[in-house]
């Protein structure tokens, strides 16, 4: 289906912790965002497992040597699934709004501005 709990997007930020509640999954990520690459389930983890994303901040600040993942939070496919909320935590990671962010490649830019630009 083309319905999705959250659609298809990189996070804007420098970093983003993603803590989700065991057994309920349903996080897909891209091996590459920029090519066909196949999405791919990432579970939850036993013992307090975190997912660790990339943002494009983070990508723009290293000129590009860090790639900003693209994550989705796909529809429940199974009816055990569909009976309950899923229910995850993220933290997200950010330069102060006055911090220049400075590449060897691209112009400098505050961090406040990249937003901005969005």
């Amino acid at each position: 289906t083309n319905l999705w709990r959250a659609g298809a997007h990189t996070d804007w930020g420098c970093i983003t912790l993603l803590f989700q509640r065991i057994g309920q999954d349903g996080l897909e990520c891209r091996a590459n965002p920029q090519g066909d690459a196949q999405w791919i389930e990432v579970p939850t983890v036993d013992n307090g497992g975190i997912t660790v994303n990339i943002g494009d901040m983070l990508k723009l600040w290293s000129d590009d040597a860090l790639i900003s993942n693209m994550h989705r939070v796909r529809m429940p496919r199974t009816l055990g699934e569909c009976g309950r909320s899923r229910y995850s935590v993220a933290f997200f990671l950010q330069a102060d709004g006055k911090a220049v962010i400075e590449s060897r490649t691209k112009d400098s830019i505050t961090a406040g501005g990249e937003f901005a630009g969005r």
